[in-house]
């Protein structure tokens, strides 16, 4: 009987630490994320606040190892450019691929695995760093619980897919002056237009409801007020 007890107290402890939020704010140097945090803490973390610099090294460290990540805010954070096999993309056949990946981009497949075809279920939201100029190809794709993003200004493309079959996205703000100029192949495909609402700057509105692969959203409110920064 005591030793169901003991038993039960340690399976609610751990049910406990999985399910409540764990904040942890982290100075980090590109590839470092890895070295930066133990193992047990990669399995508790749920709210991840960096400085710093990271590179795609350290997206496969957030999507492969830290099960339970629901926030990350990369606001002062600055992507790096990475070349090698330690990256995120990976083929369906679970092999590293050599590959070159931007500098002030999300790198393509951050939040994605190809190689079991699923996406980041527990990101509910990425806040982008200020000097963002691009996401990369499938960068959030199948992220199933991602509910909001925001672009900052600086951002100039979104390549395929970025954040296709995002299920639950429900808000998209913009803070630049127009729509993103190059878009690839299926952005938002399987996000409900008639749901997900775009927040925008005033006077801007008429160029969303033309501009491809925007107007298709059906809620489109000039309620993004310019920040003082």
């Amino acid at each position: 009987m005591k030793k169901t007890i003991v038993i039960l107290s340690v399976f609610l402890s751990m049910m406990f630490a999985v399910n409540a939020q764990t904040t942890k704010t982290i100075a980090v140097t590109a590839g470092g994320l890895k070295k930066a945090l133990t193992y047990n803490e990669m399995q508790v973390i749920t709210h991840l606040i960096l400085t710093g610099s990271l590179d795609a090294r350290d997206f496969a460290i957030m999507r492969d190892r830290m099960p339970n990540l629901q926030v990350v805010d990369l606001t002062k954070i600055n992507i790096v450019e990475y070349s090698g096999e330690e990256g995120t993309k990976v083929t369906k056949k679970a092999k590293k691929v050599n590959e070159m990946y931007a500098a002030k981009t999300i790198p393509q497949y951050a939040f994605y695995k190809a190689s079991n075809a699923t996406g980041k279920r527990t990101i509910q939201n990425v806040i982008l760093p200020k000097n963002l100029v691009a996401v990369g190809e499938k960068a959030f794709y199948a992220c199933y619980n991602l509910t909001e993003v925001t672009f900052p200004k600086t951002v100039t493309s979104l390549e395929a897919e970025a954040y296709s079959n995002c299920k639950t996205l429900s808000s998209i703000t913009l803070l630049g002056d127009a729509p993103i100029a190059k878009m690839g192949k299926g952005v938002f495909d399987v996000v409900d237009p008639s749901t997900c609402i775009l927040h925008v700057k005033s006077g801007t509105k008429e160029a969303f409801s033309s501009a491809k692969q925007w107007e298709n959203f059906m809620n489109i409110e000039e309620d993004v007020v310019e920040s003082a920064e």
